[in-house]
């Protein structure tokens, strides 16, 4: 578990079909490059997420949520070229997901690490000058386990 983490303001539990649907509503909202509602609707999710195990075993979800609310916190600070936020919260995010790999609650955890990396290496290539020239159409989306598109 990160120390980011172990520091969160603890919520109680949610459902599982709280779980569910939130993550749900998380996800479209990432993929309809709405980052900053994404990272809102995940925080809660996270905040109530069990602790205590190790990254992977059933219980420890949390980070996994992290590095999702951090792609998206990174990609929100990109598309307002804030070069060194994007950063910083992809890399945070690329660390917090690793684990998680290859595919977690259904998500192909694989293709967006790999997606994320892709644009932190362009971010970084490109600078906080040009950062202006990145393809947006080359932003990571969040796919189901399976999805060819």
């Amino acid at each position: 578990m990160s120390p980011k983490t172990s520091e969160r303001n603890r919520l109680p539990p949610l459902s599982d079909d709280q779980q569910r649907a939130a993550f749900a509503k998380a996800i479209a909202e990432f993929n309809a490059w709405r980052f900053y509602d994404c990272h809102e609707t995940l925080e809660d999710v996270w905040r109530a997420a069990p602790t205590g195990a190790r990254p992977g075993e059933p219980g420890d979800i949390a980070d996994f949520y992290q590095g999702v609310i951090k792609v998206a916190a990174g990609l929100h600070h990109l598309l307002r070229a804030n070069h060194k936020g994007a950063v910083n919260l992809l890399t945070d995010a690329l660390n917090l997901l690793d684990p998680y790999r290859p595919a977690t609650l259904g998500i192909d955890v694989d293709r967006l690490h790999d997606d994320t990396s892709d644009t932190l290496h362009r971010v970084r290539h490109l600078g906080p000058r040009r950062l202006g020239e990145l393809d947006r159409a080359t932003l990571p989306r969040i796919h189901r386990e399976g999805e060819t598109a």
